[in-house]
């Protein structure tokens, strides 16, 4: 609602009123929940300006002892960010059914290729269409059928809650979505936000795809010039058809902190200083709970995604790979490539530096569990 801020926005959430339980013979799972009550739980935000624990990390993240020691790291992990650590589980945790597999959705990284190819599958979602229609207005959690008719790539099953923004997710939290078992997946932008959702009991597995950030902000920028026009009826709007690629990311350097990525994994505002303590928190996050996908590399991302998650045997897998394995993300309109190395892409490679340093240490993610002995068990 306009003009309400997050703490006003979960305060009428958690005063909302709970309906009935209704058997609604149209789903297509019959478990329905009712509305569960928000507890708030302290956001990673808050967690991060805890200036103690701030002081403290930065010593230790300095220190031998951090960089050799996994147990030392995963200590203070639990103590630094006791929701993150405790509401996702950790990677190589065994399987148990309340965990709902969680998709880090980083804007034009592919990710709609991903969901697509999911959808094809049959497997059910809580997204961002799974409100269409007016599926968002009960207080029910059901799982529906959107059918196509040229407006999207493939039919797909959702579950009616959307977990993309951040009242979505305290309405699935309200809702129990992650204690209901309805859904094969949730997805998200706002990670960090989105342990609200989660429990102890009931976590979230994470997996994302993750693309070089010099591409994924230029093929940003294209698609919002593209979706400017086209919002104006035709005309272009000067705030973005005056600008060329150089200046457009002069502009942005001025007010961003360099992290659009990392921002979005430790819910911090994009104009507040990217910190030490916030990349080492970012990097063993990714360590510990995050199962690694590359745009570059999607098929074998696909391969890795179903392998670990149990998907693998689906039998709609082959013809869903052959249509969204390769497929370009939703809205791709960056017409022009930058070459890697120019002094354009060093430029924004620079403006976005705590992003590719996270990236860099996703690709040896990466290459590491492709060899760790609990994924191929």
């Amino acid at each position: 609602m306009g003009g309400e801020d997050e703490e006003q926005m979960m305060e009428r959430l958690n005063t909302e009123g709970k309906a009935k339980e209704v058997e609604n013979p149209a789903v297509v799972k019959k478990k329905i929940f009712g509305a569960y009550e928000y507890t708030p739980q302290m956001t990673l935000k808050n967690m991060s300006i805890a200036g103690c624990a701030a002081l403290f990390f930065l010593a230790f993240v300095g220190s031998p002892l951090f960089l050799v020691s996994d147990n030392y790291a995963s200590s203070f992990f639990l103590s630094a960010a006791p929701d993150l650590a405790n509401n996702f589980a950790d990677l190589d945790s065994p399987f148990d059914e309340a965990h709902l597999p969680i998709f880090w959705h980083i804007p034009k990284s592919y990710g709609s290729s991903l969901r697509a190819y999911y959808s094809c599958m049959g497997l059910v979602e809580a997204g961002d269409a799974s409100e269409l229609s007016g599926h968002g207005e009960t207080e029910d959690l059901y799982v529906w059928e959107r059918i196509c008719n040229g407006d999207c790539n493939v039919n797909a099953l959702y579950i009616n809650v959307d977990t993309s923004g951040k009242e979505g997710i305290m309405r699935a939290q309200r809702l129990g979505l992650a204690q209901s078992g309805l859904a094969d997946l949730a997805t998200t932008m706002h990670l960090g936000f989105a342990t609200n959702m989660f429990t102890p009991e009931y976590k979230g597995r994470i997996f994302t795809l993750l693309r070089h950030p010099v591409e994924q902000q230029v093929s940003f920028f294209y698609e919002r010039q593209i979706v400017e026009w086209e919002q104006k009826g035709g005309v272009e709007r000067p705030k973005l058809a005056d600008f060329d690629v150089k200046s457009w990311f002069e502009e942005r350097r001025k007010h961003d902190n360099g992290g659009y990525v990392v921002s979005l994994l430790l819910d911090k505002d994009r104009h507040e200083p990217i910190t030490e303590a916030d990349m080492a928190l970012a990097k063993r996050f990714m360590k510990e709970k995050f199962l690694i996908g590359l745009s570059k590399r999607m098929p074998a991302s696909f391969e890795r995604f179903d392998k670990y998650f149990g998907w693998f045997d689906n039998e709609k897998r082959g013809e869903c790979l052959k249509t969204f394995g390769q497929l370009k993300a939703k809205g791709e309109n960056d017409p022009k490539k930058i070459e890697v190395g120019s002094e354009l892409w060093n430029y924004i490679a620079e403006s976005y530096k705590y992003d590719v340093e996270l990236f860099n240490y996703a690709e040896e993610l990466w290459e590491d569990q492709a060899t760790t002995s609990w994924f191929w068990k």
